[in-house]
């Protein structure tokens, strides 16, 4: 297998997906109940039923400290290296535990090639990364057998991402 290019189409798309990225805050939202009638009614109607307590709310991500030119300037210089990593893992013999290296590979990369980006930001252009190598250039690898799990694999792949990041920010925080 030749090594991988990354194109402008790539490129350009990674970068899109980065700009309609969201990081989901939960905040707490209270919604008053409402009262209950004065004569229980053994039927349900709308009146009788209640409102949650609570109804999460979603915030978008803080604005990004880094500029597109220097996404753009990193993917061009790790994207061929991220593509064939991404492309070795799903080659035979393919194990599914080694999927999650995906991860571990963009995030290191993030954290060598953009150093100045952390938290948040890391994050979240660490998933879109790790969702467009996955979608793109691991999936149609698959094994037949495995291609029906390609969904759970990328999940298990961003919950990964999603557990070390919470790793790394509690310890930031002791």
């Amino acid at each position: 297998m030749t090594q991988p290019r990354a194109t402008k189409a790539d490129i350009e798309a990674i970068l899109e997906a980065r700009r309609q990225a969201t990081v989901e805050q939960v905040t707490q939202v209270t919604v008053p109940t409402l009262p209950p009638k004065r004569k229980p009614d053994p039927v349900v109607t709308a009146q009788n039923i209640t409102q949650p307590a609570a109804v999460p709310s979603v915030q978008a991500a803080p604005p990004t400290v880094v500029s597109d030119k220097d996404v753009e300037r990193f993917l061009e210089d790790h994207l061929p290296m991220l593509i064939k990593a991404a492309q070795d893992l799903v080659m035979p013999p393919f194990n599914f535990g080694e999927v999650v290296q995906l991860g571990t590979a963009v995030s290191q990369a993030v954290a060598a090639g953009l150093p100045q980006i952390k938290g948040a930001e890391a994050r979240a252009l660490v998933v879109v990364i790790v969702r467009y190598l996955w979608r793109k250039y691991a999936t149609p690898l698959l094994p037949p057998m495995a291609r029906p799990f390609a969904g759970i694999l990328e999940t298990l792949i961003i919950t990964g991402i999603e557990a070390a990041y919470q790793l790394v920010v509690k310890q930031q925080k002791r």
